[in-house]
């Protein structure tokens, strides 16, 4: 959980003794359960059978509402309920909220009864229940069937007809209404023979409705699991105690309900003097409690039955924190209550008489070559600080300086080897933390084929950037104008920086008979999915967890006169302008891009940790006409979130998303590279 987030346990549950109309509800209502968590932003979660909610779901600060349905929702069947209900919660930074929710049936219902009376009179009868969107017949064969029926416009009319044929070989036919019928309502209808009314020349059937309310309700319930917390002191920091020095520690263990497991362990208890390195202190195991307990190590359980609501503190004994040796001990605590729901947390203590202890970096403060060490200072000392470090399984240590803020440390080291995992310790003199930090620097990511030098040409007659057996990773627009038998995008050995080809990008008219659009000469990191008559679909970015700093490269850029406008922003006669950009972003899936609707790459998109760009308003001048060489830098906006995409875009226009641009525009890209630092 990170700072701002809080969590919400959800257990849905459904009543087994829940009946309607004294049949019991089945119990397939499990597998149609879905769950739904919106946010002001709309739906976050959702949850069914196939996608089960996980034990615990940590979600930013703020107000949420849940939304729960069970069962199927068809306008009319026979013996199908259907269950919502709904409630708001607000969850709030490092707490765990609990709620309820009440799904009570959403069906009005509607039974059918037959007088024996009717046969005297009648045969071959039945009654057809009906509402604007569903229909069920009832027959004498089906009266033991409940009818559910779900109104989805402001017409609540529940109709009826019966049909059936007379004793003179007649049909006979009556009909009814029941206005404003209500949900969660059982309306029973019982048709009789009325002889007198029959005998007056009136109708023969006495229609009699009772209408009750169906007490059906499932409970949903959202609910919190165990929670583990330190008296007074935090469970996510370490303790720190000089040798000797310790002194009582306790922690809570609070749950929504009855525990039925405290689980302690540590793997250096055997090592103390202790029978076993864990124990359920719950457990049935009394001789192994009151020994763990003899030798510092207790629970007390409390249960409150009338709030079903437990308390269990453990308590490790002053004597017991005192006589620890100089080591770093990690306790674990589960607890498991009796619903089944668990939880676990860590308690960490230090016992040493360093001046220093080493802390475990941050994942953010991690990249391809420079890393962030991180310490505190537990007693005043007039000794130099500093970190010792090193790669793991190596020998020899490389010390650096180290920066002191009230208590806490840090040194920046440079020059680490990428994808390599060193570990390193706090300094104060020459006596080192008895605690040993590890961390493994970020990949340096190349791009694939960024020489262009594989190609293939599709059936479609597309060029592809990527060769036979390769899997794609640079797309183009090609797939779009290779329809009219035209490739914006090309393999070119006219201009390169290495090897056999560049990429070269030339925008132009793609038409026939002059029936088509200006196209813009371009590449990009992703997917071009479909052609939506004249303009394309496409998927922006690449799964990427690196963080490079600079996007490096090489290019010629030829600006046309632009002839082609559909937009102010480059208006006919004017240069073209050439465009390349980088981004890394936390988005969950690729950006769609939508030509013919505008829905293009917004650069202050808040999911972009780092950004970088460049116009080119004028040709590029290389060196003999040839290519020139350029970096981009990428501006981080954030720099404690890890990306999960990569996007990339060159064109040769700018503003060919909108049709813009010069038929005369031309790019070429070489050896694109990133940098990382």
């Amino acid at each position: 959980m990170t700072v701002g987030e809080g969590s919400v346990q959800l257990r849905v549950s459904v009543s087994d003794d829940v009946t309607v109309v004294t049949r019991a509800v089945d119990s397939g209502i499990y597998a149609t359960m879905q769950t739904r968590i919106y946010s002001s932003k709309g739906l976050i979660r959702y949850y069914d059978a196939e996608t089960p909610m996980p034990p615990t779901l940590n979600l930013a600060s703020g107000a949420y509402h849940a939304f729960v349905l069970a069962g199927d929702s068809v306008p009319a069947a026979f013996n199908t309920p259907y269950y919502t209900g709904s409630t708001d919660f607000t969850v709030r930074g490092g707490e765990t909220t609990s709620a309820s929710v009440t799904c009570t049936i959403a069906n009005t219902l509607a039974t059918v009864a037959f007088d024996p009376s009717l046969d005297e009179v009648v045969s071959n009868y039945k009654v057809k229940i009906f509402t604007t969107s569903g229909e069920l017949y009832f027959t004498p064969a089906t009266v033991d069937s409940v009818g559910y029926f779900l109104f989805d416009t402001r017409n609540r009319s529940l109709g009826w007809t019966f049909e059936g044929e007379k004793t003179d070989g007649n049909s006979y036919t009556q009909s009814g209404i029941v206005e404003d019928v209500a949900r969660a309502t059982k309306y029973a209808f019982t048709f009789n023979f009325d002889p007198e009314s029959a005998a007056t020349g009136g109708t023969f059937l006495d229609v009699k409705v009772n209408e009750s309310t169906v007490d059906s309700t499932h409970n949903v319930v959202i609910t919190q699991r165990p929670q583990i917390v330190g008296d007074k002191f935090n469970l996510s920091d370490p303790l720190y105690y000089e040798t000797n020095g310790g002194s009582e520690t306790a922690l809570w263990i609070n749950a929504a309900t009855e525990l039925k497991r405290a689980w302690i362990s540590c793997d250096k208890l055997t090592a103390l003097g202790f029978p076993t390195d864990s124990v359920d202190l719950l457990g049935t195991d009394e001789a192994l409690i009151a020994e763990f307990q003899s030798r510092g190590i207790s629970c007390q359980h409390t249960y409150q039955e009338e709030k079903d609501l437990s308390n269990a503190k453990i308590t490790l004994a002053d004597g017991f924190v005192k006589s620890l040796p100089s080591d770093e001990y990690t306790f674990t605590i589960q607890a498991v209550d009796m619903s089944g729901k668990d939880n676990t947390a860590t308690l960490s203590i230090v016992v040493s008489d360093a001046i220093v202890v080493t802390e475990e970096p941050e994942r953010a403060s991690i990249w391809a070559r420079r890393a962030t060490l991180l310490g505190t200072l537990v007693k005043a000392t007039s000794e130099p600080l500093s970190f010792q470090y090193r790669q793991t399984g190596t020998d020899s240590w490389t010390s650096v300086p180290a920066t002191l803020s009230g208590s806490s440390l840090s040194a920046e080291v440079t020059g680490l080897t990428p994808g390599v995992t060193y570990e390193y310790q706090a300094v104060a003199g020459s006596q080192a933390s008895v605690k040993t930090a590890t961390f493994t620097t970020e990949s340096a990511t190349a791009l694939p084929n960024s020489s262009f030098e594989n190609w293939q040409t599709l059936s479609s007659s597309a060029m592809v950037l990527y060769g036979p057996g390769e899997e794609m990773f640079w797309d183009s627009g090609n797939h779009g104008s290779a329809t009219l038998s035209k490739n914006v995008t090309t393999p070119d050995e006219t201009y390169k920086h290495s090897g056999r080809y560049s990429v070269k990008l030339q925008s132009q008219f793609v038409g026939v008979l002059g029936i088509g659009k200006f196209a813009a000469g371009n590449l990009f990191v992703g997917q071009y999915l479909r052609t939506d008559g004249t303009d394309g679909v496409l998927s922006f970015g690449r799964p990427f967890t690196s963080r490079p700093t600079k996007l490096k490269g090489y290019i010629k850029y030829n600006p046309g006169t632009v002839d082609y406008s559909s937009t102010s922003e480059l208006a006919k006669g004017a240069t073209d302008i050439g465009s390349i950009y980088i981004a890394i972003g936390d988005w969950s899936e690729p950006i769609e891009i939508r030509t013919k609707d505008k829905k293009l790459f917004d650069k202050n998109d808040e999911k972009i940790i780092a950004y970088g760009e460049w116009d080119l308003t004028s040709a590029t001048q290389g060196a003999d006409g040839g290519l020139l060489e350029f970096e981009i830098p990428l501006d981080y906006r954030s720099l404690d979130r890890i990306p999960s995409y990569l996007v990339l875009v060159a064109s040769a226009s700018k503003y060919g998303d909108y049709f813009t641009g010069s038929s005369g525009s031309t790019m070429w890209i070489d050896d694109l590279e990133l940098i990382y630092e």
